[in-house]
This record gives C-alpha cells, structure tokens and sequence, in this order.
C-alpha cells in the first residue's frame, strides 16, 4: 500500500482526523509541543483564529487558545494551536510519547462552541461555595462566578498626588474619610472568597493604612486566594513588610519616578526613606510566591522617567512593570502626553528591553513591550486551582479592542463577567470606574446572588458584546469605550436618566430595594449637604430618613434647605439635597441617612402614578 493510502486509512479509521505527528516535545510542567502542525494557527494579531479541535484518543478536547502558562501549571487536556505548532497537555498528565494514545485534530472547533464550553466549565467554580444552590437556582450555570473583587478597604491616604481623582474629590466635596468596618470586611469574605481567584486591595486610598490589615491578609489567606495590592511604597515598615512576605499573590506599587523626582510627583512622599523598605522587601520576598509589579502613571512630567523606573526595577529584580495612560483628573494641573510622546516612549522600552535582554515584563496599558516574555517565577499559589481558573482567561479588565493582548473575542469589556468592585459599604459596582453606580450589596449570598445573576447585571453584559449598538445601560461605560477602544464606540451614546425615553428598555432598574443607604455626602452651602444616589430610582417613590425617624419637608427649594434647614429636603432624578434634623454637619454627627420606600398608597395619595 502507497504512504498515500496508509494515511487515507488512518484518516477514515480517525472519523476523517489527522494524526498529530510526534515525537513530542517537552517543555515545562505539562506543557508538551508538536512541531509539525497546519499553518492557521493563533498569532498575536488574531489570538483567536484557529479552529483546529484536538482529541485524546476518541476523547473531544475543547479547551483550546489557552496561554502556555496555564497549559504548563494546569494540563488536563488544556493547548493552544500557536503559529504553525500544537502546544498541549494529555488528560491525566502522562507523557504522550508513551501513554499508548493517539492524538489527533480536526477544524471543528469553532469559537461560539469554545466559549459555550468555556463558560459550562467556569460556571462550576459555583460548587466551591457551601451557598452554591442559592447561586444554581438563579440561573448561575449559565452565568460563572466572578474571578476578582477588588475591595474599597478605605479611602484614606498619606499622600497627595496630581495624579489621583480619588483623592482630589475627597478633598474638594469634603466626603469624610473612613475604613471598611471589619465586620462588612467579613460579610464581603464570606459571600464572595469562596469562588474568587484573586482580592484586590485597591482602594481610593493606601489599603495598607486599614487597621485591621493583618486580619484581612490572613482572612485572604484563610479562603486561598491570591491577593492583589496596589500600594505607594511609602508605608513599608518592618511589620507591614513580615506581613506581606507571608503572602501569595503580587503587590503593584504606585511608582511614577524613582530618585528626587519621586519626592516632586508623589507630594508627602520621601524617596529616601521609602526606598529602604522597598530594597527589604523586594530582596526578601521569595518571587515564587510573591510578585513584585510597578505602576507608572505617564503624564507630561513623568513619561521621561520610564528608562529610569526601568533601570531601577531590573536593578532590584521586580517583575513587571504596567505604565498606563494618565486620565486628566479634575482640578489638577497634571497633563497628559500626547499620542506621539507615548509612542516615542514605547519604542525606547521596546529597545531598552532588546538592549539588556528582556529582563523582566513590561507592559503599556496591557500591550507587551518586551522581544521575548520573561519566564514567570510564580510557582506557588494559595490555590492552584483557583489560580489556573484566572489564569485561563488571560483577560484585561477594561475595555479592548479585538485582536489585542487580553481581548476577550465577545466582550469589549470582560469586567462585567469576571471582576466586581466592593465599596467601604459593601456594595457592588461593575469596575473601578464606575463606583458611582451601586447595583446592591455583597454582604450576603441572597443579596450578591440577586445583584451577579440579576436583570441589571444583565443588561450591562449584553450591552458589552462586540457589534451591540444600542445606548449604554451603565453611562460610564460610554467615556470608558472611548478612551480604551475607541475602535469599538460605533457612535454609541448612554441612556440618559434624567431624561429617559420608552425606546431605553435596557435602562437600569435600581429601586427594587426598599432602603437605600445616602454615601458620599457633600457638603454644601449653609444647612445643606448633597449626595448622589444610583441612577434610575424614581424621587416619588422615596423618601429622606434620619436614623428612624423620617426627615421633611420634602420639595423645598434649594435656597430654602441651605438656609433654614431643620430636616428640609430634595430628592431629585439623581441627587437629594438636604439638611441635618438639628442643623448639624451630616458627614460627623454620627447618624445613618437613608433613603426609604413610600407606600405606593401613599404614592397616589400625592398624585403620583405608581405604573
């Protein structure tokens, strides 16, 4: 028989497959290669291109487009058709040049069949929780946990930077500045570290300046997640720095400048004196369980300190380094680069990577900078499992365009599906830039079940899928687009809730609730304190509380409430402005203001319609 008709025959006796030739290569962990592959492969412009289908035997693996670290930490069938080569791992872990299996492929895996498998696999990470039939019964096989929480463990800072909104608008509204209560803390843990790979500790201020940090690490810890801290290096003593050493996960430090200029950009900040617990730790820490990243933000003043933040974090052996574009911030004077200071800036660290052989990572705004990716040093992890389940989405956490580094192949934004934002409150936000937007709480699991598997949440994600051209359920998401991917807007605009029409179907619906706590209260003139509240409540249906007793009258005029006070109030499309029962300063008398239902009797008692 001709080779022609040998491999005929082994095609029909594979269902019309072919053979994965070997010898197979190893790599590292699980991760095998074989080189003699089709062409059509994944690439760095279209990471999602391939549609090659492997097989174990008769045995359908479907979880392709893995990156290699996850395929060489996790195996169990993960690969990825790369270039003109298969890089894959067997079943159960055995080497394939031995285990007496035949592997094969096909082109018939195509993307919707991937990701429907996906999301079937990530929706049982639900069984980790001891509350998971809460979750299944709300639809949660068809919608998987989230993957990180980034919680709000206070907004208090030892710094001032031109930098930070965050700070700034503490500054000029007067908000009061405060810790998460460690009993919130608790309840936030309970809910949701059971599914979570990774808690962020990134907070409008320093999260290390929570007093109850060492209880939230080892909390983290207790519940084997990996943590995520995003600190300014200023407050490394030799207790905080024993503390994070314990740790598994990565600490990202708010570095823009190394040096005097440090001291010029990071206002309140000592270089000298914060680079003696920075050197500690980071010649302490052990790289396989702790990471070490910096964060340079790039404005006009320090995008010409990139080679110097380079050269010192090669010097001192951090990890990577994620410069990002700065967002103009209200009141600050910071500016931003232009487009061509960035992309002057980006071939100087592709060539500075080039010249001193790509010694570790560098990143700008998720976009891989350097020749050769440095090998990871991680190899121990709070969970393994856990870790691989964030590791196997690889996705960035702000909008992209398709094709990019951390693109997810449907979503624009991957945030709604996989990350969740945890106010000092314990309320839920999509993201980080949309903490303004407080869908409901996630201090219990009947109460984050109805927020992650509810309408809302709902709307937000299907109004994220690539191609969608409707109006923004969620208004932040319209500036976000446009800002990170402005490839994807197609001239999109938000639903406007001072205005909405009857075409915004998809407009959030938050006043399901019948309380509804007043935050982020601002002071403004005479008697009178302003607070947002989330989009989409009706102000007929509401009414102002003070502790238990309910505030009034309502309707008053602006001019009225700042000048006599006494409990007047306004509560408008989004806002209520009001005054203290006594005329005290509503952000430090130690009272609880919130927002209560009226009776729908009532309701059409004042001539309100209740439809």
């Amino acid at each position: 028989m001709t080779f022609s008709g040998i491999t005929a025959l082994v095609r029909r006796s594979l269902g019309g497959r072919q053979v994965l030739a070997g010898p197979f290569g190893r790599d590292q962990g699980h991760l095998w290669i074989a080189s003699s592959a089709p062409s059509g492969g994944d690439d760095e412009t279209n990471p999602f291109r391939s549609r090659l289908c492997l097989y174990e035997n008769d045995t359908r693996l479907t979880a392709a487009h893995h990156g290699h670290p996850s395929i060489r930490l996790g195996g169990s069938g993960r690969y990825s058709h790369w270039g003109r080569r298969v890089f894959f791992s067997t079943t159960d872990g055995s080497d394939p040049n031995t285990n007496g299996r035949t592997y094969s492929f096909d082109f018939s895996l195509d993307l919707e069949t991937w990701e429907r498998e996906r999301i079937e696999r990530s929706a049982k990470r639900w069984y980790q929780h001891p509350h998971s039939a809460q979750f299944i019964a709300r639809g949660g096989d068809l919608i998987p946990p989230p993957l990180i929480a980034n919680l709000g463990l206070t907004n208090k800072c030892n710094l001032r930077c031109e930098i930070c909104g965050s700070q700034k608008h503490l500054d000029v509204t007067g908000i009061r500045r405060r810790h998460m209560e460690f009993a919130t803390f608790e309840a936030v843990a309970e809910t949701l570290f059971p599914v979570l790979s990774q808690v962020e500790l990134n907070s409008q201020g320093d999260p290390l300046l929570h007093p109850g940090i060492d209880d939230v690490l080892a909390t983290i810890e207790r519940h084997r997640c990996e943590v995520k801290i995003q600190h300014n290096g200023t407050l490394l003593t030799d207790r905080i720095i024993d503390l994070l050493l314990q740790q598994h996960g990565m600490l990202m430090l708010s570095l823009d400048a190394v040096g005097d200029r440090f001291d010029e950009v990071r206002r309140g900040g000592v270089w000298i004196k914060a680079e003696a617990g920075l050197t500690r730790l980071l010649r302490e820490r052990d790289p396989c369980r702790l990471s070490v990243g910096v964060y340079p933000t790039w404005t006009t003043r320090t995008i010409g300190e990139a080679i110097n933040i380079a050269n010192w974090c090669s010097e001192h052996a951090v990890d990577v380094i994620g410069f990002h574009r700065y967002t103009p911030v209200q009141g600050s004077w910071e500016e931003a680069p232009t487009e061509e200071m960035y992309r002057r800036a980006r071939d100087q660290l592709r060539q500075w990577c080039f010249d001193h052989g790509d010694p570790l990572r560098i990143l700008f705004e998720g976009e891989g900078l350097n020749r050769k990716d440095p090998s990871d040093r991680r190899t121990q992890y709070a969970d393994v499992q856990k870790a691989l389940a964030l590791q196997d989405t690889g996705h960035v956490m702000f909008p992209i365009a398709l094709g990019r580094f951390g693109a997810d192949p449907f979503m624009t934004c991957a945030a709604p599906n996989e990350y969740v934002e945890i106010s000092l409150d314990g309320k839920v936000s999509v993201c980080c830039r949309s903490q303004d937007v407080s869908l409901g709480y996630a201090t219990s699991v009947d109460d984050f079940a109805k927020v992650w598997l509810g309408q809302n949440y709902g709307n937000i994600r299907r109004s994220l899928v690539r191609g969608q051209t409707g109006a923004y359920p969620l208004p932040n998401c319209l500036g976000c687009v446009k800002f990170y991917a402005p490839q994807e807007d197609r001239e999109r605009r938000a639903i406007d809730y001072v205005r909405p029409t009857v075409d915004d179907v998809d407009r959030l619906r938050l006043d399901e609730e019948d309380e509804y706590l007043v935050e982020g209260i601002q002071k403004e003139q005479g008697f009178c304190h302003i607070a947002m509240f989330p989009l989409g409540i009706r102000p007929d249906s509401f009414e102002l509380w003070e502790d238990d007793t309910p505030l009034g009258p309502a309707g008053c005029l602006h001019d009225e409430i700042r000048k006599k006070g006494a409990g007047r109030y306004h509560i408008g499309a989004t806002s209520v402005y009001f005054s203290a029962s006594d005329g005290t300063d509503a952000r430090r008398n130690g009272r609880t203001y919130s927002l209560r239902r009226v009776s729908r009797a009532d309701v059409r008692a004042a001539g309100y319609s209740t439809t």
